[in-house]
């Protein structure tokens, strides 16, 4: 009988080894697209005050569904940030772009109707979704931007951080990109 009950456990415990051992490389990375492209746009006052919308695509290039847990800007310049939305794609090759005062495109639009918040947010397998800061200026006089960002997620068994650096912001529109 102590046999038995060892032999089965024996066989339950290696069963579980071998189905954890092709988990065992942690959470699939993701691809952020060129990261944050480096990007400056001339922007103008809103109702909102000197602020625009930010994003940059995160691809999921596996078989497996990821969960966003958290994103943080890197090397704020003249900024804060006000929310971090996420906004699905239809395909990597789209994406969000950049809303320089907030104003966007008609199809910036379209994604931004679907957008949603950051934390519990899934990336399907092959899927893509834009990341998108809503950046405020600190003093619309100056360069105001942020130089990457830093993305916590998990598929459910382990957690990744992926990381797209690159500098981008705007300027007033009395100022000219590089001349800040």
């Amino acid at each position: 009988m102590r046999i038995t009950r060892f032999f089965a456990g024996g066989i339950v415990g290696a069963a579980l080894a071998v189905a954890l051992s092709g988990c065992a490389g942690g959470a699939p990375p993701l691809t952020v697209y060129g990261g944050l492209v480096d990007r400056c746009v001339e922007n103008w006052t809103t109702t909102e005050g000197p602020m625009a919308l930010l994003g940059t695509t995160v691809v999921n290039d596996t078989p497996r569904t990821v969960i966003l847990r958290d994103a943080r800007p890197l090397d704020l310049v003249n900024a804060s940030v006000d929310d971090i939305s996420v906004v699905p794609l239809p395909s990597p090759e789209s994406g969000f772009g950049v809303a320089p005062g907030g104003t966007m495109t008609p199809e910036q639009l379209v994604l931004w109707r679907d957008r949603g918040p950051l934390y519990g947010a899934t990336i399907g397998p092959y899927g893509a979704v834009s990341i998108v800061v809503h950046l405020r200026a600190d003093d619309f006089r100056e360069y105001a931007g942020l130089g990457g960002l830093r993305l916590k997620y998990d598929d459910g068994w382990f957690s990744a951080t992926s990381v797209g650096g690159g500098d981008t912001g705007f300027v007033p529109p009395w100022s000219h990109c590089g001349s800040s």
